[in-house]
């Protein structure tokens, strides 16, 4: 009975407003009533904010339709919605409980104290922020030390004019009436109306607010210079290929899941079209002297190898020059690889880099520049079957196994005292598949495999650059379990996740110094059923130029590589620290901070959706530098409750970097929940060298990388040590 009185209370009182906004109207015309329709706004809008869907449904059934009617009338008054906009529409806007085609309205009530000082600072406590204001708050706040004043004009008149196109303002201080106009407005001369639109333009607060929160004109990243359609590199490209990491997919045709998905073409385009560099293919034998690329021992679907090859031809170099790397795991009989020779020679033709006798292998790698526009073929031994990585390292395999349940239980961390009929079937889910993963590591390990390897022929040895080899293939320089030793001419080195964690432990100096005149190459572990991935940065730090990632995973690892490789212009090839390259004796251990970085979350805005349908999320956002040993930490804000404009500005994370030009800051948003798993409500992932210091918008993305309205307002402040 009380839920009903209060929803039977708070209705009357949206009637009685609806009432009071639709007798208004008649007093318009006189300009008696704009004081009035203002505090009926104000009144209005903060009801629709606080109650639920259907009491803001029941006050716009009455009172929408004499708002329409007063639209044109407030505009003869000079009464105008601060977007420029009808009122009605304004109105529609602000209503987060309408239809989801209606972006929610989420109003920047207060801008945080920073952006209020940085204001008062640069207008000298004025209240409108003119071109060379903003030209100064550039140039002391944001670190854009050349601006001039004319740009900062342009930057004005830019944000003035993209916001009067846009239908609905999202980032607007509370709805007002930008003008106070005389009642008699309406009778204004045209000259008059004319001299006012020729004054400069400047900003208020809360439009400044609104100018910080525009990523595409105050974004938190350095943006690649162009010539011609694509960005062009910012390094040196010409040293070997053994100085530069280079991006890299595996498993490159798969859909979806590494046991059960489908094989197509189209990843290898999305894979290219993203910057790697680096395509894998594993070839079987079919039918007729055909060859089928798909994952071996498993119930994926199978892609023609032609199909394969064309896809990969026709958009290699859409978005770089540099050379792509085709690794083939070969299964094939001697016959099926004369086939596949034909084949790539056949549909590759002169793009493809058939190397001279004496550079199989080389005794050192050409450079990028020098391969510019070419294919190059890579072989990959089959790799160590699931069940030898299983019994080589059953620990391993073991928490390989516990990380990918905990990925797959979507109910996260359940409250011990949840025992309602949901909480119970994911507990009992939880332990299945617990059990059907141990099931099958001892199905595993009890089996090993039988491949017996085939001797290339010499059609298809001859496209062969960049010979691949497993440690077991290394023995007549190397111990079984043993570091890793150069041998004359250059390779790379194949490596599973597990044996580079072995490596890692101990031997990690082996892998600095083999990586610096050959290659190595690190794929996920066996076990990674679902396409997940292992840590990129691992491999980077030890010198390995190849971290092969399922780019269908769009985990973390995805995110830290496309950021990574965002660097250098997007062409898919980053050179190597100093530490790492030959020539060098410093010992990583050594390395001291060179770079210290601030990061202070100010707020967050125009969420994409609403998360939670009772009450008002719980963000909180995660804030992570992912580097070399020291740099890598990871903390977080605090959860601001029941807020769509959390503000985080009382906090701010230090990091000291020891190498920021390996480091990834990652800003990651989360919707609390107490009892199932944090909502994703989006991330971004950036190299630290091109981060821009100041206050920044930082657009999110989803898991997928798809571009999502949410974004934070921070601030970021880099200082040389």
């Amino acid at each position: 009975m009380i839920w009903w009185s209060s929803f039977f209370l708070v209705g009357r009182v949206c009637r009685l407003l609806a009432v009071c906004g639709f007798h208004l109207e008649r007093r318009i015309e006189s300009g008696v009533g704009r004081e009035a329709l203002e505090r009926w706004l104000t009144c209005f809008f903060e009801l629709c904010e606080v109650n639920s869907c259907v009491l803001c449904s029941c006050a716009l059934s009455v009172g929408f339709s004499s708002l329409l009617v007063a639209d044109n009338q407030l505009k003869e008054c000079g009464c105008v919605c601060e977007t420029g906009e009808s009122w009605s529409t304004a109105m529609a806007t602000t209503c987060h409980c309408l239809p989801p085609a209606v972006a929610p309205f989420h109003a920047v009530c207060q801008p945080p104290i920073l952006v209020e000082d940085a204001f008062e600072k640069a207008t000298r406590r004025g209240s409108a922020m003119n071109a060379a204001d903003l030209a100064t708050f550039m140039r002391n706040v944001q670190g854009e030390r050349d601006v001039t004043e004319e740009e900062a004009g342009h930057l004005i008149t830019t944000f003035l004019n993209s916001s009067a196109k846009t239908k609905s303002g999202h980032h607007l201080s509370i709805m007002r009436l930008s003008q106070r106009a005389p009642a008699n407005s309406k009778h204004h001369s045209k000259r008059e109306f004319q001299s006012s639109r020729e004054q400069p333009a400047t900003l208020d607060l809360p439009a400044f607010l609104k100018f910080l929160l525009n990523p595409e004109l105050n974004g938190h990243r350095v943006e690649p210079s162009h010539t011609g359609l694509k960005p062009q590199p910012t390094e040196d490209m010409t040293a070997p290929l053994s100085h530069y990491y280079i991006f890299s997919s595996h498993n490159s045709y798969l859909t979806g899941n590494q046991l059960t998905s489908k094989c197509s073409s189209q990843p290898l385009v999305d894979a290219l079209l993203s910057g790697c560099r680096v395509i894998e293919l594993d070839c079987w034998d079919g039918k007729n002297g055909k060859i089928k690329v798909l994952h071996g021992g498993t119930l994926t679907k199978a892609v023609s190898f032609e199909e394969c090859i064309m896809a990969i031809k026709e958009n290699a170099f859409k978005v770089s020059d540099y050379p792509v790397i085709l690794t083939i795991e070969s299964h094939l009989s001697q016959e099926h690889q004369k086939n596949a020779a034909a084949k790539l020679k056949e549909i590759l033709g002169d793009i493809m880099y058939i190397p001279s006798a004496d550079d199989r292998p080389p005794v050192c790698f050409q450079s990028p520049d020098a391969l510019k526009n070419r294919i190059i073929i890579s072989d990959k031994p089959p790799g160590d079957s699931v069940a030898d990585q299983v019994a080589e390292e059953p620990e391993y395999a073991d928490n390989v196994i516990k990380e990918t349940i905990q990925r797959s239980d979507s109910s996260g961390s359940l409250s011990e005292e949840g025992s309602s009929t949901r909480a119970r079937r994911e507990r009992k889910m939880h332990r299945r598949h617990s059990q059907a993963a141990e099931r099958l590591a001892q199905k595993m390990a009890s089996r090993r495999s039988g491949d017996e390897v085939i001797p290339k022929v010499h059609e298809f040895e001859e496209l062969l650059y960049i010979y691949c080899q497993k440690p077991s293939e290394m023995k007549e320089r190397q111990e079984k379990g043993g570091p890793l030793v150069a041998g004359e001419r250059a390779i790379m080195a194949n490596l599973s996740e597990s044996q580079l964690d072995h490596l890692m432990k101990h031997h990690p100096n082996s892998l600095i110094e083999f990586t610096k005149a050959n290659m190595g190459r690190m794929y996920p572990f066996g076990l990674r059923f679902d396409s997940s991935n292992a840590d990129p940065m691992d491999a980077w730090k030890h010198g390995l130029q190849v971290a092969a990632v399922n780019m269908q995973g769009h985990d973390r690892p995805v995110w830290i590589s496309q950021a990574f490789f965002s660097k250098n212009g997007g062409c898919g090839y980053v050179k190597k620290p100093d530490f790492l390259l030959p020539g060098s004796s410093v010992d990583p251990k050594s390395l001291q901070p060179r770079l210290e970085l601030k990061v202070k979350v100010l707020l967050g805005t125009d969420w994409h959706r609403n998360y939670d349908v009772f009450k008002k999320p719980d963000y909180f956002v995660k804030v992570a530098v992912h580097g070399v040993d020291g740099d890598e930490v990871k903390k977080h804000t605090k959860v601001i409750k029941r807020s769509r404009e959390p503000h985080w500005e009382d906090e701010e994370f230090e990091f000291r970097l020891k190498a920021p030009e390996l480091a990834i800051l990652r800003l990651e948003v989360r919707e609390h929940d107490k009892f199932l798993r944090d909502d994703m409500v989006g991330q971004s992932c950036i190299p630290v060298t091109h981060l821009r210091q100041g206050i920044r918008a930082v657009k999110l993305e989803s898991k997928k990388g798809d571009h999502r309205n949410s974004k934070l307002l921070c601030h970021f402040s880099m200082r040389p040590l």
